[in-house]
Order: C-alpha cells, then sequence, then structure tokens
C-alpha cells in the first residue's frame, strides 16, 4: 500500500517539478533553434515567469517569419558555425569534439535509463542543452518518486542528479555561459544565458561547500581550451 505524501514530500515534490519545467526550458532553448511551437509557449504562458526569471521575451514579439529567422541566425552564429561557442563539454575543456567528457555523459544518460539519440550527424551526448534537460529529467524522476512517498528512490535519484551536476557541469558550464553570453547579439539568447549561469550557480551552491565553490568559480573562470596547432595536419592540408 502506497502512503500518502506528507506536506514536506508535497513541497519538496512541488519544487522539484518546477525545477524540472526550469531545465527542461534552458536545455530546449541551447539545444536546437526556436520553432513556432517553442515560440508560442514563449509569447504566451511563459512570458511572465521569464520575465521575472530576468529574460524579456518582448524581443521575440512581431512578425513570427521574422523572429524565427532572426533567432535562427543567430543560434547558427553562436553555437553552430566555426568559431562560435561550442556548446559540448568536450570542445570547452579539451579543445576536440567527442573526447571523454562525451563517454562520461553518455554513461550517465545510460545509467539512468535514458539513450542519447542524436537529431542530425554531428551531435554528442555532451551538449550543454542536452545535459540541462537530463538534469530536468532526474528531477522529474525525484518528483514523481516523492508523490508516491518512496523516499529513499527520492533520495537516490537526488544524489545523483547533485554528483551530475557538480561532476560533468560545474567545471565548465557556467563559464561557458558567461563567453556565450558576452558575444550573443539577440537579447533573448544573452539573457536565456545569463540565466543558466545563475541557475547552475544556485544548484552548485546547494551541492558543494564553500571552498568547493570557489575551486568551481576558479575552473570556470579559466575559458575555453584552444586544440593545439599540428604541424603535420597543415603540411597534410598543404595550407
Amino acid at each position: 500500500m502506497t502512503e500518502c505524501p506528507t506536506l514536506t514530500q508535497f513541497d519538496a515534490g512541488e519544487e522539484c517539478g518546477a525545477q524540472a519545467g526550469l531545465f527542461a526550458l534552458l536545455g530546449r532553448c541551447l539545444e536546437a533553434e526556436i520553432d513556432e511551437r517553442l515560440l508560442t509557449a514563449l509569447r504566451g504562458e511563459l512570458r511572465e515567469p521569464l520575465a521575472e526569471a530576468g529574460v524579456d521575451s518582448a524581443c521575440l514579439d512581431g512578425d513570427i517569419d521574422r523572429v524565427l529567422g532572426d533567432a535562427a541566425v543567430e543560434f547558427a552564429a553562436l553555437f553552430v558555425v566555426p568559431g562560435a561557442a561550442s556548446p559540448y563539454a568536450s570542445t570547452f575543456q579539451t579543445g576536440a569534439l567527442f573526447q571523454e567528457p562525451a563517454d562520461r555523459v553518455a554513461r550517465w544518460y545510460a545509467d539512468n535509463g535514458f539513450a542519447f539519440r542524436n537529431a542530425h550527424s554531428g551531435e554528442f551526448p555532451d551538449h550543454v542543452g542536452t545535459m540541462l534537460a537530463f538534469v530536468g529529467k532526474l528531477y522529474e524522476v525525484e518528483a514523481t518518486a516523492l508523490a508516491e512517498s518512496r523516499v529513499e528512490a527520492a533520495r537516490e535519484v537526488r544524489e545523483r542528479r547533485g554528483r551530475f551536476v557538480v561532476e560533468e557541469l560545474g567545471s565548465w558550464a557556467p563559464g561557458w555561459c558567461r563567453v556565450a553570453a558576452a558575444v550573443a547579439e539577440h537579447p533573448f539568447y544573452r539573457q536565456v544565458l545569463a540565466l543558466t549561469e545563475r541557475v547552475l550557480w544556485e544548484e552548485l551552491s546547494n551541492l558543494v561547500s564553500a571552498r568547493r565553490l570557489r575551486e568551481l568559480s576558479a575552473a570556470n573562470a579559466r575559458g575555453p581550451a584552444r586544440m593545439p596547432l599540428n604541424p603535420d595536419y597543415r603540411k597534410a592540408s598543404g595550407l
């Protein structure tokens, strides 16, 4: 027989549900271009809560085709084209795509019952948007466990989520948000990146000691890694 959740569990479940929605939204905004469905939500039911969080979606008002086109250009310029703020942990931390961070993140997904499926070639599991969405999913799993009074299961997923945030996002993602926001020209992406950075620091401050938080702050201040120039590549390519 399943017990009714206590008031404390209910409150915690409500908070987990809200965090699940927040991380899912941040992940969606950074993982793919804005489409008409997302734009409708940003202009409608999400407008007020986003405004309270510092994201003024009024910058997305106007002709739909123009708004989507402008947002798509900015998305590509920020996250896709060469020289952009690559949204992959491997690139930011090592200077190259699909390195050990991608393998670690893929194992996290698999160990928690999720499978990474890329929508397009050249997409990898350590995309910051995918990782944020995964955090949202773990919040959702915890909320469900609390609603069903499975307190131990909720505790276990909460611990796993905390480890993922600290170990896989903590040393680079806030810094990446800062770097990307600094070069963003569209106000929507600039504000979303600033919000994502704040949300991540809030998560981290609730998970680690003050000393560890200072260490993570120093790690994030380093900025993106640069792949060392390989002279053999230039010889082979004729450059």
